[in-house]
């Protein structure tokens, strides 16, 4: 019997090691997504996937030095998150109210700019906007966001790139990065897009 504690002591650490080492692979799992690779034209999966690390043609920015970069009056801050939708099964009766949408104070905010394949007026009515928002000047600097591990604002700043666009900056934390930093935000209304 002075064997059985031993014997039973030994498989209670044993099967609590292995726990361990299953709970810290599950950790180290999920803080350590890979990112994706940069891929030649725009993402045209799942927009909340891993996002790569890069963007050619642009600069990726992080909160403190994008916060420093707005202290410069002339740069141009573009939302391109989606716009809330009233739920389908929604009655007709019933008052919908969206959550009042927080983003970096100036941004404008353009829904569905940032799409893998934007409807023409859409894609246009962005072209139009950015011209209008940097008086035309292709070497305004342009910072394009909308949430962490998003496609969208990549693609929204890929296709800036595309319009030729020199001072392209990508913002992959998102509004979420923003307000992990304590920066303040603004709530802002989405433009009446096509």
């Amino acid at each position: 019997m002075q064997h059985l504690p031993t014997a039973l002591t030994f498989r209670v650490r044993r099967r609590a090691d292995r726990c361990r080492l299953s709970v810290a692979a599950v950790i180290l799992g999920l803080s350590a997504v890979a990112a994706a690779a940069e891929p030649d034209g725009f993402w045209k999966g799942p927009v909340n996937d891993p996002v790569p690390n890069t963007i050619r043609g642009g600069k990726v920015i992080h909160a403190k030095a994008l916060a420093a970069l707005l202290k410069d009056k002339g740069v141009v801050v573009v939302d391109v998150s989606n716009a809330p939708r009233r739920p389908e099964n929604l009655p007709a009766s019933t008052t919908w109210l969206p959550l009042p949408h927080r983003a970096i104070p100036g941004a404008i905010w353009i829904p569905g700019a940032g799409l893998g394949e934007p409807p023409p007026p859409l894609d246009q009515y962005f072209r139009e906007r950015l011209a209008k928002a940097t008086a035309n000047d292709m070497a305004k600097p342009l910072v394009l966001y909308c949430h962490e591990r998003c496609w969208l604002s990549w693609n929204g700043a890929k296709r800036a790139i595309q319009y030729g666009y020199r001072n392209v900056y990508w913002f992959p934390d998102g509004i979420e990065g923003w307000r992990k930093a304590k920066l303040p935000t603004a709530v802002i209304e989405p433009e009446a897009t096509p």
